[in-house]
């Protein structure tokens, strides 16, 4: 959502979303309407849901407000994905639907594909810098490259089944983001989309995922069993067969094709980690490639890529493997090493050429810790911009950021002197009581780890990129050269 609203899109996607509220309200049976707890339970029947005979087996008590701008929200793919469509195009994207891909060539100089109109047969050729593999966990451009992914494997096939169902009426209230349904007949994982309809997962052999082999019958069949409701109305809307399983690949770039997404790492919904990485890893190569492309970063600077982005999908993939062994059996899991769902989603670590600073040990602390290192994402402050109340995480997007702390009044300077050096894009901006960012003495140095002649240099992507405790002899020549690290361009 942070991401979405450095796009100007956040707003858009909440208005469409359920939001997500603590955990410990999944019993509550006076929620405020389109409101779910982040709450994952364990039961038998949803009339054990009621009786509370479940099992909690993560239970969101942590709020979101001190972290970031925004709250999470709960939001299908067929509500976001218009959204999205409708910003590129307006943005000047040129997108086509039922086209395909039938082969591509790389050199020197660029990508050259063969594609074809599905519907038409029409085949054309389109030319490229780069081509970006998004085409999910079994898209052919991965192996097209040759390159392998690893991991533990598949764990389980699951069937989901679209439908529509007064569950609400049934639960009186009651509600959750996940509940496991444990019928030896029909286990699976049910939980709501909307306002209207529900998914039910359910967990069977690779046989049951493909097209048309399970009814529509068999599908009502199995929801009245999962959920111990014998004569429960269900209209099945459609089914969608997938396969459940922990890899990511050898590396995220071949040259000049990069992977992103599903494409690079496949993990277990269990911790809802595989859209938010997916849309980190396309807005990490993003704010590169357009460096590389507007000509002021060096191609080193794609290098960074996958230096920053394989970690923390590995690492990614390990939190969503280790909460599907403790859910799939509670008994015998280790959380030992279980991060917390906030941890792994925004406090994220980088090591790369393009932060300089000393490398992180681990990709995930055991704290929740932004605290302005370098490779972290920018510490959340509200400030003051031309009258509107703006985060510092809302400052990225656009260009760098140089945010100093209120006696950094000499930033300015060396910010624009810098830039025209180099050609970059970089604002230099003053948080303090008489700044251009209004804020209260100490709001920024504070929570970044600097004096109040310090300051932070924040990357497109709202991480922090280098940072200066103090007021240096010369500021100018420190951050030309932090700058032209990051980009690639120091000689």
């Amino acid at each position: 959502m942070e991401l979405f609203r450095t796009v100007g899109i956040q707003q858009a996607v909440w208005d469409v979303a359920e939001k997500v509220v603590l955990g410990k309200y999944w019993s509550e049976t006076d929620l405020p309407p389109r409101q779910l707890p982040r709450a994952i339970l364990r039961a038998n029947s949803l009339a054990d849901v009621v009786a509370g005979n479940v099992v909690v087996m993560e239970e969101g008590a942590n709020l979101f407000t001190n972290v970031g701008p925004v709250e999470p929200v709960w939001c299908g793919q067929d509500r976001v994905e218009p959204i999205m469509l409708r910003e590129a195009r307006r943005r000047g994207a040129h997108i086509d639907f039922n086209t395909e891909m039938l082969s591509f060539t790389a050199d020197a100089e660029g990508v050259s594909a063969r594609v074809r109109d599905r519907g038409t047969g029409e085949e054309t050729s389109v030319r490229a810098k780069y081509l970006i593999g998004a085409d999910g966990a079994g898209g052919k451009i991965r192996t097209e490259v040759g390159i392998e992914r690893r991991g533990n494997g598949t764990v389980g096939h699951v069937l989901n089944v679209l439908f529509k169902a007064d569950l609400d009426g049934i639960l009186g209230g009651r509600r959750f983001l996940i509940l496991y349904l444990s019928h030896p007949e029909a286990a699976g994982m049910l939980f709501k989309l909307d306002d209207e309809r529900w998914i039910f997962g359910w967990f069977c052999g690779p046989e049951q995922i493909e097209e048309g082999r399970v009814t529509d019958a068999e599908c009502v069949d199995l929801i009245r069993k999962a959920t111990g409701e014998p004569q429960l109305s269900v209209d099945i809307h459609m089914t969608m067969g997938w396969w459940m399983a922990h890899e990511i690949v050898d590396s995220y770039r071949s040259d000049r094709v990069f992977l992103t997404g599903d494409a690079c790492h496949v993990l277990p919904p269990t911790g809802g980690f595989g859209a938010n990485a997916g849309i980190q890893d396309a807005n990490n190569l993003a704010w590169k490639l357009a460096g590389v492309l507007n000509g002021w970063a060096d191609e080193k600077l794609l290098d960074s890529y996958e230096a920053e982005r394989r970690p923390v999908g590995r690492a990614t993939a390990d939190q969503a493997w280790m909460r599907h062994t403790q859910w799939s059996d509670p008994g015998a899991a280790n959380r030992h090493d279980q991060r917390d769902q906030t941890v792994v989603t925004t406090a994220y670590r980088y090591s790369s050429d393009a932060v300089v600073g000393a490398r992180h040990d681990e990709v995930f602390g055991h704290d929740l810790t932004i605290d302005g290192r370098p490779g972290m994402r920018v510490p959340h402050v509200w400030v003051t911009s031309g009258g509107e109340q703006v985060s510092t995480v809302d400052l990225a997007g656009t260009g760098f950021a140089l945010l100093a702390a209120a006696d950094g009044a000499r930033w300015a300077g060396a910010a624009e002197t810098v830039a025209q050096r180099l050609g970059v894009p970089l604002t230099a901006r003053r948080v303090a009581p008489d700044g251009d960012l209004t804020a209260p003495r100490g709001a920024l140095a504070s929570v970044c780890g600097i004096e109040e002649t310090g300051a932070v240099l924040v990357r497109p992507d709202g991480f922090v990129g280098w940072r200066s405790p103090g007021l240096p002899a010369d500021p100018t020549a420190e951050l030309h050269d932090a700058l032209a690290r990051i980009v690639g361009r120091q000689t």
